[in-house]
């Protein structure tokens, strides 16, 4: 394949969004309970990390992020708690234009189920060989319009660990604003 080939071709480019959970839960103990009215909370202990991307500029691993997309590129976002949605989970339910250019389409909500995601193997020691179950994923997805710099609303609900150890019940809804450029 030529380099021009490539340039004119989408790309699929996932950013994943790590959220300290432990940080929102001790600095925002009493959130909203309500998933249109969520708690808004400042970019520390949220992380995005970015794959797929024409190019890093700038940010990566923080709370806004700089990177190279033409129009008609797939945005992707998904998310995790920082013990990998094990303890506390994370869910990522809206993400919408907030101010500056509107570089996105509408983002959707979407999930994939895979019949034989891979799971460690919890009879073995090391976790391995691993064993296939059925697992569903969750993301918000976008193409490219444009280039420029768009504060995004990024909505999430956040599940914590019960006291009982098995289950994730609801903590609260939150949202943040990041700030994304494409050049």
């Amino acid at each position: 394949m030529t380099d021009s080939v490539l340039a004119a071709s989408s790309q699929e480019i996932n950013i994943l969004v790590v959220i300290d959970t432990e940080f929102v839960k001790k600095y925002y103990p009493n959130p909203s309970q309500i998933k249109e009215a969520p708690t808004n909370i400042i970019h520390y202990g949220l992380y995005l990390i970015c794959t797929g991307s024409r190019g890093i500029i700038a940010g990566q691993g923080s709370g806004s992020l700089n990177f190279r997309a033409n129009p008609g590129d797939m945005v992707s976002f998904s998310a995790r708690g920082s013990h990998d949605n094990s303890d506390d989970a994370v869910i990522i339910y809206d993400i919408q234009h907030w101010k500056k250019d509107n570089i996105f389409n509408r983002f959707a909500a979407n999930v994939v189920t895979r019949r034989n995601a891979v799971m460690p193997n919890e009879e073995t020691q090391d976790g391995m060989p691993p064993v296939h179950i059925k697992r569903v994923f969750s993301h918000c997805d976008a193409k490219v319009r444009n280039s420029g710099t768009e504060d995004l609303e990024i909505k999430f609900a956040l599940y914590a660990l019960s006291d009982d150890g098995q289950s994730q019940d609801l903590f609260g809804y939150f949202s943040w604003d990041p700030s994304i450029t494409i050049y």
